[in-house]
């Protein structure tokens, strides 16, 4: 019985590519030991014909050979439609220098220094072709076959994979980029579209990135495209489960006087799930476009997906850390130091174009009592339910956050004392109609509230919060659940 067999794992056809006789019937004799079966070939361009006529499952390849080296082979077979799934893997003498470098940027799967153990190549061999995605059918010609493999052939071929090579790097470089410059999402979004969209037009391309701020759905689209294309796009994006049911994207149109670029002759509609690797997905890139394009981008689709989930990725987490710094964990609104600052913000305006706003200082009554009889837990839930109600009962253009322990502070701009005070009880009712969750149904929680008005470039914001702070405590001492100020 088989090492293979024995083990419970599949034989395996290795492709062996060596210039040293010794060293490949070493290679030959381990792997058949271990039950795998072997195809070999003395360099890269004889490797390639083999390739053109069989299937074999992973290649294991020498660096350093005539006529074409292993680096520039696994750059060909990484290059080709027909190849690039294949696992290769690289074996050199020489673990210093570029040698690693090398292997990584023609697209090598594994790079291994030869020792004394050799079985450790059959290992790694083993692992990549287990772990491999690559569909084990009939696979289609590589482009070298059809062009008879000669020498003249080969390099033209190690050119373009060159030009590619630099194309992707050029790519990569341009979305990095778009996060140095901008950190605004929308931004972001559309600047990849634009470096993307010659690609793809005269087609149509969308962009879906669900962020902690909501969906950001937005699209480009040629002449060529109806709305019927542009609804399958959104249709089918929603379809990979990004968001339910579909929702309307923002489509921009893009101009283009070229007459080749007005009609679709063979459409074909791809998706990208835009994800880090080891991460999950952030967003997806869709498109419409030529089949030919398609096919012959296909790996700077590959990339740009990449990249935007990188992009999305960045952008979800200073999101996160942002509204980390802003927020209050506990209620969700604003902290005191945010709030604060908001409101600053707001006098100024206020000097600049001389309108008014009022400020409101809520505390919530016998707050103290809820911890002492239900615990901490409850409290918190209070607090939670308390803040809700409060946001739920201002209007959209007043702010709202949380300053201390069961306090709160809103401000009110436009609105001068009276205003504020209607305000703020018709608040103070709302937030006492039902009963809060967790405590007993004849307990209400209540609030006092403290009100001031800006009184121009002259007063503070140390001045404000004094005089609402006075009319809070004013409020207190009058029996609470009442609006002073």
């Amino acid at each position: 019985m088989t090492n293979a067999a024995a083990n419970g794992r599949p034989s395996l056809q290795v492709l062996l590519v060596d210039d040293n006789p010794i060293q490949l019937s070493l290679l030959r004799h381990l792997f058949q030991r271990h039950g795998h079966t072997t195809i070999e070939a003395r360099n890269g361009a004889e490797a390639l014909i083999v390739l053109a006529t069989e299937f074999p499952d992973v290649v294991v390849s020498d660096c350093v050979m005539p006529l074409l080296d292993g680096y520039q082979f696994c750059r060909l077979v990484k290059d080709d439609r027909a190849t690039r799934h294949l696992p290769v893997l690289l074996l050199t003498a020489q673990g210093t220098g570029l040698a690693r470098f090398w292997a990584k940027t023609c697209g090598a799967d594994r790079f291994l220094v030869k020792g004394r153990d050799l079985d450790h190549v059959v290992e790694v061999a083993e692992s990549l072709a287990r772990l491999s995605s690559r569909p084990r059918t009939a696979h289609a010609t590589p482009k070298l076959a059809q062009e008879n493999f000669g020498v003249d052939a080969i390099q033209r071929r190690l050119s373009q994979a060159l030009e590619q090579r630099l194309v992707e790097t050029a790519l990569r470089d341009s979305i990095a980029r778009l996060y140095t410059s901008d950190h605004d999402t929308q931004r972001l979004i559309q600047g990849f579209i634009e470096i993307l969209q010659e690609l793809v037009l005269p087609g149509a391309l969308i962009v879906a990135y669900l962020g902690e701020e909501g969906l950001w759905c937005q699209g480009v689209h040629g002449s060529s495209t109806s709305e019927e294309d542009r609804g399958a796009l959104e249709k089918h994006v929603a379809e990979q489960g990004l968001f339910q049911p579909p929702r309307g994207c923002h489509w921009e149109h893009v101009a283009d006087d070229d007459d080749r670029r007005r009609s679709l002759r063979d459409p074909v509609l791809r998706h990208f799930s835009a994800a880090t690797p080891g991460y999950p997905s952030v967003g997806s890139l869709a498109f419409i476009t030529e089949r030919r394009a398609a096919e012959e981008f296909e790996r700077l689709f590959e990339i740009a997906a990449e990249e935007l989930g990188r992009l999305l990725s960045l952008e979800d987490s200073r999101l996160r850390l942002y509204h980390q710094a802003i927020r209050d964990p506990l209620t969700g609104l604003y902290n005191r130091r945010h709030i604060l600052d908001m409101l600053g913000m707001e006098l100024n305006q206020c000097g600049r174009f001389g309108q008014g706003v009022s400020i409101m200082l809520m505390d919530l009554d016998h707050f103290k009592a809820v911890n002492d009889r239900f615990g901490h837990a409850a409290g918190d839930q209070v607090l939670s339910v308390m803040a809700q109600r409060m946001a739920f009962g201002l209007r959209k253009v007043d702010q709202l956050g949380r300053i201390g322990g069961e306090e709160f502070l809103a401000y009110c701009p436009q609105t001068d004392l009276d205003g504020a005070r209607a305000l703020a009880d018709r608040l103070r009712e709302q937030v006492m109609m039902d009963p809060i969750p967790g405590l007993p149904d004849h307990d209400r929680m209540t609030l006092s509230i403290g009100l001031a008005m800006w009184e121009g470039p002259e007063d503070t914001i140390e001045r404000l919060m004094a005089r609402a702070d006075l009319a809070l405590y004013k409020a207190k001492a009058e029996g609470r659940n009442r609006v002073c100020g």
